[in-house]
């Protein structure tokens, strides 16, 4: 198994955990913002599947090109537009899911080759998609780590 396989894996693992833990989830609280200028746990949620979306765009794109150059996804506005903090609840945990199974397989399917591939997100410096496909991984870990604390907390009150 190479380390990619093992980074898909842990998107399965962590996708899997996390979904009842989310469904558990009162909508309400979902749903309310903790102070206006800071994202909702549903918008955070949606932030990860934008990611998934984006990402998904560059692990398919650069595995077909020797050089992908592709915009920087701008988070705020993303969020903004969605209007994730309307979403039904559980339909948007089950996007957040599927999606990432998707990515999942992506990545187990990828050519070892293409792992290697110049990957430009403009304005930040030239990575491979490898470096990409690790560090969505630890985007995901990071979101979660903090909706896990915002859930505890929420809990103690």
């Amino acid at each position: 198994m190479n380390n990619y396989t093992e980074t898909a894996s842990e998107i399965e693992s962590l996708i899997e955990s996390w979904r009842r833990k989310l469904f558990d989830l009162d909508a309400v609280l979902a749903h309310a913002k903790p102070a206006p200028d800071r994202w909702s746990i549903s918008e955070v949620v949606g932030h990860l599947v934008d990611s998934a979306c984006n990402n998904h765009q560059r692990f398919v794109r650069a595995q077909y090109c020797t050089d992908l150059v592709f915009p920087k996804y701008e988070q705020n506005e993303w969020v903004a537009a969605s209007g994730y903090h309307q979403v039904d609840w559980e339909s948007l945990v089950e996007l957040w899911y599927h999606y990432n199974r998707l990515i999942a397989v992506i990545i187990r399917n990828m050519r070892s080759s293409s792992f290697l591939t110049s990957c430009t997100i403009t304005p930040y410096k030239t990575c491979t998609l490898g470096f990409l496909v690790t560090d969505y991984l630890d985007h995901m870990k990071h979101h979660l780590s903090v909706l896990n604390d915002r859930i505890a907390n929420a809990q103690v009150l």
